[in-house]
């Protein structure tokens, strides 16, 4: 399982830095009065936090302690330009999902990375948030 912990801890650092990512921007845009792109970037915010729980409680079931991995702070762009900085860093997360996906050698592990890359693609296409849903069970919400 060691091969599966190392590529969990992979992606919840890599969520962590895209949830930071979100957040400088989601101020930024509050800072600046932008209601309509601040409401934007906090559902993408949302969704990488959810994804950051989803791969931390597989660690936990993993026998796992998360710990404190550590965390670059991403570059933040202008307001004026986060498109294509997100659009780029999506590109990145999509990629990074599929090799992982085919690289996870147990079913749950594979299924909880499986529904990140959907959300991300989601991220990609739309740069917009609330692609995950709150429980296995429950439909995605679509902005």
């Amino acid at each position: 399982m060691s091969g599966v912990v190392t590529l969990l801890r992979e992606g919840r650092r890599r969520e962590l830095e895209q949830a930071l990512f979100y957040r400088f921007l989601s101020g930024d845009a509050e800072d600046a009065g932008d209601g309509a792109t601040a409401e934007r970037l906090n559902d993408l915010l949302a969704d990488e936090q959810h994804h950051v729980s989803r791969l931390t409680a597989r660690l936990l079931e993993l026998g796992e302690k998360p710990g404190e991995d550590p965390v670059e702070t991403p570059e933040t762009p202008s307001l004026a330009g986060w498109e294509p900085a997100a659009r780029a860093r999506e590109a990145d997360e999509v990629a990074w999902y599929e090799a992982a996906v085919s690289r996870a050698d147990d079913p749950a592990t594979r299924a909880i990375l499986q529904g990140i890359l959907e959300s991300e693609r989601q991220h990609l296409d739309h740069l917009a948030g609330k692609w995950m849903p709150a429980g296995p069970n429950e439909a995605k919400e679509q902005p």
